[in-house]
């Protein structure tokens, strides 16, 4: 919030126009333009308005409990109402991008209020078919980016290996993996079925779009990287029965993996540790391995 106040003290950008006509270089003041920053933003607003609406849930004791406490911090945030929120206004940025996976998850409860209280289908769809992919995409990148010692990145583009690339799809990477010798690009899927079914036969194979995907992902990238061995995931939320297969397709390591979300959390973090540990050392293997028969 912008303000102008006559200052003893220089705070943001002298008014000198403003200083010179009331006089208040003579009595060692200035008139000063700053931002007062303040947390009653929108970000904040749609937070308080989240964890309102959760007090009301039959929730456990403990969860309320933390709720109502948190909720002492947003005293002097105004309340609206979550029907209100237009989610397409919010744009993130290096200073707020802090608020980006829990505006995820408040819209996942935003969109159940709503649906509960219009009693309809259509929102229910709205939430499996984009907002939960969403959710596991960025659950997926922070557990990782916090986790690490790796660097790790979002949506990062790869380079079509191509003489004109007009015309061509961006490929945005859900979750890159860098460690000094791997690369491990590692696109989520969430979808009700992991495998998908012959028409002809009861025979279960990948989903063919998403290995294409992700094969184009890896041997493009890997076409412009020289000293790291690049391999490609796919990661799904386990459905009925575990998931895990490796694949070497052209020299390049390729895992379709699941992670059972439906357990507790320590068990869920174990998971996803062992899932990304065995792949960067499979990756890593095959790129020992490769240099070795280069010098042998």
């Amino acid at each position: 919030m912008n303000q102008t106040e006559e200052l003893t003290a220089i705070r943001g950008r002298v008014d000198i126009g403003n200083s010179v006509r009331n006089l208040s270089f003579q009595n060692v003041k200035a008139v000063c333009n700053f931002d007062e920053f303040s947390g009653n933003i929108l970000f904040n607003q749609v937070l308080k308005a989240t964890f309102l609406y959760l007090t009301q849930k039959p929730l456990k004791k403990s969860i309320k409990r933390n709720v109502s406490r948190i909720l002492l911090y947003f005293n002097e945030i105004n309340t609206i109402s979550l029907s209100a929120v237009k989610w397409d206004v919010f744009v993130f940025n290096r200073n707020n991008a802090h608020y980006d996976t829990l505006l995820y998850f408040c819209r996942l409860i935003c969109e159940d209020a709503i649906s509960n209280q219009n009693k309809g289908s259509k929102n229910f769809r709205t939430i499996e078919g984009k907002l939960l992919p969403l959710l596991f995409e960025k659950f997926v990148f922070a557990f990782y980016k916090k986790h690490l010692p790796y660097s790790v990145s979002s949506q990062q583009q790869i380079r079509w290996k191509a003489e004109s690339s007009e015309m061509l799809p961006k490929m945005n990477a859900d979750t890159v993996i860098s460690s000094d010798v791997v690369k491990l690009i590692i696109d989520t899927k969430f979808y009700s079925k992991t495998l998908q079914t012959n028409r002809f036969s009861d025979n279960q194979t990948v989903i063919s779009n998403n290995l294409y995907q992700i094969f184009a992902y890896v041997k493009n990238e890997a076409a412009w990287i020289q000293d790291k061995s690049v391999g490609g995931m796919l990661l799904y939320p386990q459905i009925d029965e575990p998931l895990k297969r490796v694949y070497t397709i052209d020299g390049n390591s390729f895992f379709v993996q699941t992670v059972n979300l439906n357990q507790d959390f320590n068990a869920i973090k174990q998971e996803l540790f062992d899932i990304c540990s065995d792949a960067v050392s499979k990756v890593e293997f095959n790129y020992s391995s490769t240099n070795a028969l280069k010098f042998n």
